[in-house]
This record gives structure tokens, C-alpha cells and sequence, in this order.
């Protein structure tokens, strides 16, 4: 059979509720339309799983005891859970090619901090349930939780989990984790009309494990304890003014200035001076602003509902020479269909 199998997973952005999550407390994130596509070919032609990631490194040859290339370790680790939870073997004739958009620009291959490596975790399972033969549709609890174990794994136990959550589901999601519960909870939010979301690049990529590693090595005292609780305060705050039809720009800062207190008092190197020139335009002209994910670089976010914010905030960036990303919410999560 040489049916190819097309999977699609988009990317997120954390709107609040960075590195509280690791603590137990809810994060936002949300779902955009920039994706990672994984094609996925079983054929007689090989023995083996073959994995390709052009422009990124060499294809390699997923056979037993071998090391994958760090650029595939996600989709290695996706592709052997996936497999021994399907009871399907994972190796024989299998091809899998991995596209990302996820990047800076065609050519760049500089990530934005959209996370690549959920998108490529759920893509790559979401292929393997659908060549398979099963409902990619009716099971993306059982797509999220092997997903979730790959990704898991191949970082070494480091991440909450809701970037996996935004590319399996897609939308806009509150997302929390609780040592009693075997997955996290994952519920949908409705964004307001006429809601805007603007994103600011800093110019640089960020290495998300180096800062989570350095959060968790707090004491679960002191600033961190401070950090959680001001963090879930902004999180309810947030969600119960989405409830009511608004956007909650006060608790958007609020969430920012918490994890600026906690960069500041923990000696985190969570903003960089682009980072906070980006938050600082977007708060003047009216709009809720932080860093968004694990900091250091990648990007910015900034949130309203009011159209003179949005226009005056638009204006200060493009002054500022500020790079900004076209993004949008993404309502569909991880999606196949065939080739």
C-alpha cells in the first residue's frame, strides 16, 4: 500500500499562566494557524522507518538501539508510542517527511516559539491512528494522551503539556495538570467578538528547557509560591472576563508584571531589553501585554477588544520598528486526510 497519509497540527502561543502551570495552577493557550505537517507512507520499499525533515537534517533510519538526531527525537519518540499503542509495528515500510511553518520564514528555520515539538508529537500519532484505520476525530483524548507521553519523554520530563493540548485540540483552551489525575484538564474558552491578538517577535529564539529546569530548582516557597497564587488570580480573572464578552487587559498585565516580579527576584532571564520594549508599546496604548511563553526570546502577546487600542498599539509597533507575526486563533486542532 502507498496510500501517503497527511497530518496537520497547528502551533500555540501561552496568552497567561507561563510556568504556574508547572505548579498546579490553569494556564490560557491558545491554538494559531501556523502548522506542522507530517506525511506518512507505508511501502515495501523499506525496512525500516524512515524519517526526513528537509532543511534540517539528514533522513534517518529508526532501527533498534539507534540514537535519532536531536531535530527528530519528538518524532522518533511519537512514532514508537503511537505504534506500540496501536499494537502496530512501527518500522516496517514506513516513511514519515516533517514540514514545519512554525518558523521565523521560508528559509529562516529560526523558531518563533510556536511549539514545534507538540505539533510534531501530535501530527505524527494523529497519521499513525488514521493509517491505522482509526477515528482520528472520536479519539483525540486517546491522540492527546499518547502525544503527550511522547513529547514527555523526548523532553526528559520537562513542559506542562499544553502545547500538546493546543495542537490536538485546537481553539482556545484553559489547561491545568493535577498529580491525582492520569491527564490534564482540558476545557474550551470562547474568545469575545471583536477580540484582537498581536504578536511581537524579539528577534531571537528562546530555550524553553534551560528556564523551566531553573524554575522547578525554586524553592516551592517565597517568590514562587507569590508567583503561583498572583498567576491564578490573573488566569480567573481572564477567564471569567471571557465568560462575560470582554477581554480582561488588567488581568493580562497583571499576569505579565507577576512573571516580571518573579525574573526579577529569582535572577530568571525571562525578558529581554526587545522583550520589554514590545510590552512596554503595547501597555501605553491601552492593551493588555507580556511576555508570552517560557521568555528569553521568541515573543510578545498583546490583547484587547477595543479597536482604537488596537489601531494605536499597531501604530506604536510599526513606529518602534517592532517585528510582528500575523497570527490567528485556530479552532480546528490536529487534522489527516490523504495525498
Amino acid at each position: 500500500m502507498n496510500e501517503t497519509t497527511v497530518a496537520r497540527a497547528p502551533g500555540k502561543l501561552f496568552l497567561l499562566g507561563e510556568y504556574a502551570v508547572l505548579d498546579g495552577g490553569a494556564a490560557v493557550v491558545a491554538a494559531v494557524d501556523r502548522h506542522v505537517e507530517v506525511r506518512l507512507r507505508r511501502s515495501t520499499a523499506t525496512a525500516c522507518a524512515r524519517i526526513s525533515a528537509p532543511g534540517h537534517c539528514p533522513p534517518f533510519e529508526l532501527t533498534a538501539g539507534a540514537t535519532p538526531p536531536p531535530e527528530l527525537r519528538f518524532a522518533c519518540a511519537a512514532l514508537e508510542i503511537a505504534s506500540s499503542r496501536l499494537s502496530t509495528p512501527s518500522s516496517p515500510g514506513c516513511e514519515l517527511e516533517i514540514r514545519s511553518g512554525l518558523e521565523a520564514g521560508a528559509g529562516e528555520g529560526v523558531k518563533l516559539g510556536l511549539g514545534g515539538s507538540a505539533a510534531v508529537c501530535a501530527a505524527v500519532v494523529a497519521a499513525l491512528h488514521a493509517a491505522a484505520g482509526r477515528d482520528v476525530e472520536g479519539e483525540r483524548d486517546e491522540i492527546f494522551a499518547a502525544a503527550l507521553t511522547a513529547h514527555h519523554r523526548a523532553q526528559e520530563g520537562v513542559g506542562s503539556g499544553a502545547d500538546v493540548a493546543a495542537s490536538v485540540y485546537g481553539g482556545l483552551l484553559r489547561f491545568a495538570r493535577t498529580a491525582a489525575e492520569a491527564l490534564p484538564r482540558v476545557a474550551p474558552l470562547s474568545p469575545p467578538p471583536g477580540w484582537s491578538l498581536h504578536i511581537g517577535w524579539s528577534g531571537r529564539a528562546a530555550a524553553t528547557a534551560p528556564l523551566v529546569r531553573r524554575y522547578l530548582a525554586l524553592e516551592e516557597r517565597g517568590a514562587r509560591q507569590e508567583f503561583l497564587a498572583a498567576s491564578r488570580a490573573s488566569v480567573d480573572a481572564f477567564a471569567a472576563g471571557l465568560a462575560a464578552g470582554r477581554v480582561d487587559a488588567a488581568a493580562v498585565n497583571g499576569n505579565g508584571e507577576a512573571l516580571e516580579r518573579l525574573a526579577r527576584d529569582c535572577g530568571m532571564p525571562l525578558l529581554t531589553p526587545e522583550l520589554e520594549r514590545i510590552v512596554a508599546l503595547a501597555r501605553r496604548a491601552g492593551a493588555g501585554a507580556k511576555v508570552s511563553g517560557a521568555g528569553g526570546g521568541d515573543c510578545a502577546i498583546a490583547l484587547t477588544d477595543d479597536p482604537e487600542v488596537a489601531a494605536r498599539l499597531a501604530a506604536a509597533w510599526r513606529a518602534a520598528g517592532v517585528r510582528t507575526i500575523d497570527l490567528r486563533l485556530e479552532a480546528r486542532g490536529v487534522s489527516v486526510g490523504q495525498a
